[in-house]
């Protein structure tokens, strides 16, 4: 979410001066994220995301944030060969390509810009603005879906700092066998069960109310959905 995700092979920050009459043109299906190994996840959907995918939360200046694993090794195993997802749950960065947020941090100052892959300008498409500057309707609708992913995005990271600054998150490295390969990581954080065990009853009782513990042991169990792997 700081930076694109590698599905982006050209990203670019969307400016009506340079997208005045650009076209973009519509995905007809997933073949885009066939070689990304991870994509960024925003708070609402790490429940459903979490039933699927291996999550983990990962570490950007400082800044922690949960991730969906799809692959190693350069392939997607949840793709098939139509390009089409195996499994029910799509993440949101997903489903808005071939636009997106990244979050911006300059000194004091964050926020999050709108950016779009130049691979897929074309001559057929949608215009992102009209002839006077004025955004498309096309594009007012993009731009909602982009606010509302932004917003959750910072919940997110609200939600992993929380966990973090509590100890219920551990830094580890770890390796899991499947039938793509070996899937190595290193310096990621996980759910600590031990950390969480210390957590005062009226703070665990916080946690909950506020949907922060069902998502954290939810994302904790993810780990097994590495064994899926081996059946799609």
């Amino acid at each position: 979410m700081f930076s694109p995700y590698s599905a982006f092979k050209k990203p670019v920050i969307v400016e009506k001066e340079l997208h005045k009459r650009v076209k973009v043109k519509p995905i007809s299906n997933f073949e885009f994220i066939r070689t990304v190994e991870t994509v960024p996840l925003g708070f609402s959907e790490l429940l459903s995301a979490s039933m699927y995918y291996p999550v983990l939360f990962g570490v950007w200046k400082g800044n922690i944030f949960p991730f969906a694993v799809m692959g190693i090794n350069g392939k997607n195993v949840y793709l098939n060969e139509e390009g089409l997802f195996k499994v029910d749950y799509i993440p949101k960065s997903v489903m808005v390509y071939p636009f997106g947020v990244i979050k911006q941090i300059e000194e004091d100052k964050e926020e999050f810009l709108v950016i779009v892959d130049e691979v897929c300008f074309d001559k057929e498409g949608n215009f992102i603005f009209e002839e006077n500057g004025s955004e498309t309707p096309y594009f007012l609708s993009i731009k909602e879906e982009l606010t509302q992913l932004a917003l959750d995005y910072q919940k997110a990271l609200d939600f992993a700092k929380e966990l973090f600054e509590i100890k219920a998150l551990k830094l580890i490295n770890f390796t899991v066998e499947t039938k793509y390969g070996n899937a190595e990581f290193k310096n990621v954080l996980i759910g600590d069960l031990e950390g969480i065990k210390k957590i005062q009853p009226e703070k665990l009782y916080f946690l909950n109310a506020i949907g922060y513990l069902p998502c954290l042991y939810s994302i904790y169990f993810s780990v097994r959905n590495f064994k899926l792997w081996n059946l799609i």
